[in-house]
């Protein structure tokens, strides 16, 4: 009966969170929001340093329409010497070693779990 009443229940909740995923029956507004002359606030000056530079990554088409992508990031190079490289892998090869034997000595210590 509790089986029953489990799916009975489970029916009900799909069939009220059906009704998320349904097409919404309000009108939708067909008024466009646009940005007039007049309503653009003008910004201080920028100091005379950054006045000279040109933003990148952003340009304006000849409708004045924004069009903006994306810079790669400059490469990094490693200046590492092959000592520093030598040891830094020891250090991670002696960690995972001493993680293996911690985690190995805490999995044979485990009680059996066919004794309870």
């Amino acid at each position: 009966m509790a089986r029953i009443m489990k799916i009975a229940g489970l029916i009900a909740a799909s069939a009220l969170a059906a009704d998320a995923f349904s097409v919404s029956n309000m009108p939708r507004s067909r008024i466009a929001l646009r940005m007039s002359e007049e309503d653009v606030v003008e910004s201080a000056p920028a100091p005379a340093s950054t006045s000279s530079t040109v933003e990148r990554g952003v340009s304006l088409d000849q409708d004045g329409k924004s069009n903006v992508w994306a810079i790669e990031p400059k490469m990094e190079v490693d200046s590492k010497s092959s000592e520093e490289q030598a040891s830094s892998t020891l250090v991670a090869v002696g960690g995972l070693a001493a993680f293996a034997a911690v985690a190995a000595g805490i999995l044979t210590n485990l009680p059996d779990p066919d004794q309870f």
